[in-house]
């Protein structure tokens, strides 16, 4: 009994290290959202102020990986409006701020970040039904480290783990700062009343701003890539379907979402409106997303859930994690609400 016990500690302690090596090799991704349309902000600086209203709130959060170990938690909240509309056409400037906050793993390895996000949104057509916008996104952020937290094959005696051990580790830092830059561009173009399209590409961490708690200048923030599409078409009376694609590369990693939404309208007044959403969406060789969500005049919800078919899903038993989004849209008086620029989706 005592040598099982043993060998269950042992591997316990190689557990540990492997997640611990393996995050500092890897913690230079970046947090992402299963419902990546309710994070606008984070999707895209040129989608800042590109709303159907004056302003817009969104939170969004995600834990995951809570079958594994201790779960990985993100939080985000931006808010953006719009600013020095053209009277007679379209464009637009969009003023916002973002900030994330990302907690990982036994060590709560975590990310604070604070962005300011600007663009310019441009029409195109005389109908104010087709525009492109422009953005850009600079910000500060802190990643902090609790080395405590974290176990070390040293403080095994033998026998069984002895935090008073010496580690055999030596760390200088637990935290650092950096600066971030991005920028992107979004396309929308409605064709009628029923049906429109929406794409766009972004670029973060354009000054690859380092990462080393070790004073390494070698590792970096990899740039992040994303490139995405969506459209919406009626399929029946009141019923809509809303079919997208997300890919994202970052350094070595890349990542495909798609996956369709389909809207059932109940009450299509502008001043009353409300639908319901439900939608099913796949993460290539990672994982199913289930999406419900409701519309209720000016406010959006949304909840998912990653069910796991990975190759970790014997470890994580296909649960993966939960997600909420919730977005507020509101103008400051009916006189100054913005229909010429419709909401591209949820």
């Amino acid at each position: 009994m005592k040598k099982s016990r043993n060998i269950i500690f042992k591997s316990s302690i190689l557990i540990s290290v492997f997640v611990f090596s393996a995050m500092f090799k890897l913690y230079a991704q970046d947090i992402h959202f299963s419902q990546y349309y309710s994070s606008p902000l984070n999707l895209n600086p040129a989608k800042t102020g590109f709303l159907n209203a004056s302003n817009r709130l969104v939170i969004n959060n995600k834990n995951q990986w809570g079958a594994i170990t201790v779960p990985y938690t993100t939080i985000s909240a931006s808010f953006d409006m719009q600013l020095f509309k053209r009277k007679f056409r379209g464009d637009m400037f969009g003023l916002g701020v973002v900030f994330n906050s990302d907690k990982a793993g036994d060590s709560e390895f975590s990310t604070t970040q604070g962005n300011l996000s600007l663009s310019y949104i441009k029409s195109l057509s005389n109908r104010n039904n087709h525009f492109i916008s422009f953005g850009i996104q600079a910000g500060v952020a802190q990643r902090t480290i609790n080395y405590s937290e974290l176990v070390f094959d040293n403080q095994y005696n033998g026998n069984s783990f002895d935090p008073n051990l010496y580690t055999g580790e030596h760390f200088t830092n637990n935290n650092f700062l950096f600066y971030d830059l991005s920028a992107g561009v979004h396309w929308y173009y409605k064709l009628n009343h029923s049906t429109s399209f929406n794409g766009g590409f972004s670029a973060f961490h354009l000054n690859k701003p380092k990462q080393s708690l070790f004073d390494n200048e070698d590792v970096v923030l990899n740039q992040k890539f994303i490139i995405y599409g969506d459209c919406q078409f009626e399929v029946s009376n009141k019923t809509d379907l809303v079919p997208g694609v997300i890919f994202t590369k970052q350094g070595p990693y890349s990542e495909i979402l798609f996956g369709s939404l389909i809207k059932f309208e109940r009450n299509s007044n502008p001043d009353n409106y409300s639908a319901i959403n439900f939608g099913i969406y796949s993460r290539l060789v990672d994982a199913a997303v289930v999406i419900v969500g409701i519309e209720r005049k000016k406010l959006s919800f949304g909840i998912s859930y990653d069910v796991n078919y990975s190759k970790l899903q014997p470890a994580s038993n296909s649960r993966g994690g939960l997600e909420l989004s919730l977005t507020y849209v509101f103008s400051k008086s009916k006189s100054n609400k913005i229909k010429a620029v419709p909401c591209p989706i949820f």
